[in-house]
Formats: structure tokens, sequence, C-alpha cells
């Protein structure tokens, strides 16, 4: 099987390449049905190859025989499940043909993720552990039970609606601030980036709420302004600039940069620079 056969879709009979792929098509998921391992491995390699993907950015998560029962052929059409799955996880699955199953009995699979997604497969698992395990609580019921409690908003949503009536918020203030609203108010809540300030203030509740990661920031940011976003272009932003507040303002900028005439693209690129933070060409106060 050459290269360049490999990638065009068509009828096969000895292996096919099922593949998810994100919004900017990259292939995160990787599947080979083959006749045989061997066939399997080759196929593999030469899809690698084809595609220019390097083999120490894909994890091996599974590979074995199975029967092929009922099936008369494997594709897209016929692998609803695996579909299905993939569509939860953002990506869409697509294919190099058919493999027609006529008179064979077993095929041969290898799957493989690719890091990222298996990073992602990882946090999705040991959320599900926690909850099994009767870790998990919403925001607003930790809020409900009434006590002094600290927000950590890496995240930067927006917390004030889940308040219950009662309770007082306070956005970064002292420690000598929070003691005081303490002795008037039956339920303080602080919300802050900078926990260790208050290390020392008897906060009853500690709520942590974790960045975005990059890939969710980037798909808020092109919710929000219809343009596709790169990761890469997010590769230098620090963990607590990954939040709404910095969607927000990106957003901000990159409006008032298409009302000066600038192109999308180039206002997304400045957009982002801006708010990371950057070194004047030069000091003067004027243009």
């Amino acid at each position: 099987m050459g290269m360049e056969d490999i990638l065009i879709p068509k009828e096969r009979r000895d292996a096919v390449v099922l593949i998810g792929v994100d919004r900017g098509e990259n292939v995160e998921f990787i599947k080979v049905y083959a006749v045989s391992e061997e066939k399997a491995e080759e196929t593999l390699e030469a899809f690698l190859n084809a595609k220019g993907l390097f083999p120490a950015d894909y994890r091996l998560v599974g590979r074995g025989s199975e029967e092929v029962g009922d099936r008369k052929a494997i594709t897209t059409k016929s692998e609803e499940k695996l579909s299905s799955s993939l569509a939860r996880l953002g990506l869409r699955l697509l294919s190099n043909g058919v493999l027609y199953l006529e008179g064979v009995e077993r095929v041969y699979q290898l799957t493989l993720v690719s890091e990222k997604l298996y990073a992602k497969l990882r946090r999705m698992r040991e959320s599900q552990g926690a909850k099994k395990r009767g870790f998990s609580l919403s925001i607003s019921s930790a809020l409900s039970l009434g006590l002094h409690t600290l927000v950590v908003n890496w995240r930067g949503i927006n917390v004030e609606p889940l308040l219950p009536e009662d309770a007082t918020l306070l956005r970064e203030p002292s420690p000598a601030e929070v003691i005081e609203a303490m002795k008037t108010s039956p339920q303080v809540v602080v919300e802050t980036v900078f926990p260790e300030k208050y290390f020392a203030v008897p906060f009853g509740v500690r709520i942590k709420i974790p960045p975005l990661s990059r890939e969710e920031f980037a798909r808020e940011l092109e919710d929000r302004i219809g343009v596709q976003v790169d990761e890469n272009m997010l590769a230098d932003y620090p963990a607590e600039l990954l939040n709404y507040r910095s969607i927000e303002s990106i957003v901000q900028i990159f409006e008032e940069l298409l009302k000066r005439g600038v192109d999308k693209e180039k206002a997304l690129e400045t957009a982002i620079f801006v708010n990371l933070g950057f070194v004047p060409s030069d000091f003067r106060l004027e243009d």
C-alpha cells in the first residue's frame, strides 16, 4: 500500500484507517482494522508517514483481534458507537474507505490517541472517580451551607448569581477586612486568585475553581468571536490568565480593532498579544 494510496477513500480488502479529527483537522484518534496483526502495523506506519505524523505524539491504548460476527464491512456508518463517543469529545470520525469482510472471520485492531486526548480522557476518568467516591459538590450547593467561604476563582466565572441572599461578597479584600466582615455578616464569601493571602482566616468552606484548559479557552473564545482560534496562539499563556475575564478582555480588544478596519485574523492575533502583555516598541507617550 503506497503512501498516497492510503489517504484515498476507497473500497479495501486488507485494512482500513478510522480517525477522529478536531475542528482544526488535527488527528487526535486513530483506529486501524486489518485482516492480520502484521497488516495492521504496516497500515498504521504507512498512514503516519503519509500524514506526516510522529508516532511519539500518540499512545497505543488498545490492540488485539476480534470476531467479525455479522458485519459485512467496516465503515464510518457501521461504527456508530465510536462516532458518538468521539463526537462527545469534540471529534469527527473519518476514514480512508470501506473494509469489506467477505470471507474474513477475525480482524486485528490497533487504537491510538494523541497525548492531548489521552490527558483529557485521564482528567475525565479522575473526575468520574471523584463523583463515584461521593466527592462531587456543586458551587451553589457548597455556598448554600451558609458558612464563611473562600472561592479561589482561577476560571473567572461569575459567582455572584450563586450567592445566598444574606451572603456578603468581597473580591480580593485584605485579611483584616475579611475578619471585620465576619463579625457582622452571617456568611462572608471571599473571591480571590491569591488564596495564600488568607491562610490564617477561619473559612469553613474552601472552593477551588480550576482555570480553563487551553483547549477550552480556545473554543470559548472561538464561539465569542466567530474566528477559528489555534491553540498554539495560547502557548505562552500562564494558567492564571486562562479564564473568562481574559476572554472578555480579548473580545473587547478584538471588536475595537475591527472598528478600526483591522482584518479578523490580525485583530485576533493582536488582541491576544496585548492581553498577554507586551513590551512597547518605544516609550513615547504619543504616536
